[in-house]
């Protein structure tokens, strides 16, 4: 179910592969040569700039790596935030649902003889639920069409793991 949740969650978000580079995307990958490499001078200025304020350097080097495999194709950018918020909608589900069996007191839990109950049905629909909601909310836009905004994106996958 939770690859379910996650392709479900990337096909709102196909039209972002289309789009360019806006905003802060301009001065942050468009005009800023020092991410496009993978080598040690691009990966110590990765670890160690704060390029407008911000120290994100595994945002950098996934930008690092988009660029070594396509360069600077946009598509290729937005579909690297597109799909990293597939797997943070699958993650979503996992974590609601083992929340929801919690509070069921474990009666949502799976059953030896491989059955399932009705509270595991509700489990596994409610944690679907909220991880769909969570996925195609439009409060989800800007992190995930915004090639910058990857580092909101990046941040939700730690925290969920």
């Amino acid at each position: 179910m939770a690859l379910v949740v996650g392709a479900a969650t990337v096909v709102p978000f196909l039209s972002a592969l289309s789009g360019g580079f806006n905003w802060d995307d301009i001065p942050n990958l468009v005009e800023n040569q020092h991410y496009r490499g993978l080598d040690w001078t691009h990966l110590k200025w990765m670890f160690t700039t704060t390029l407008l304020g911000h120290y994100i350097p595994l945002t950098w080097l996934s930008f690092g790596f988009d660029y070594a495999v396509g360069g600077m194709n946009p598509g290729g950018y937005h579909l690297t935030n597109v799909l990293l918020h597939g797997v943070n909608a699958a993650l979503v589900y996992l974590v609601a649902r083992r929340l929801l069996r919690a509070a069921s007191g474990g009666a949502a839990s799976p059953r030896p003889d491989g059955e399932r109950s009705g509270e595991q049905l509700a489990t596994g629909v409610g944690a679907a639920f909220a991880a769909l909601v969570f996925g195609v909310h439009p409060l989800r836009v800007e992190s995930v069409a915004w090639v910058t905004e990857r580092r909101d994106v990046l941040c939700g996958l730690f925290f969920l793991l």
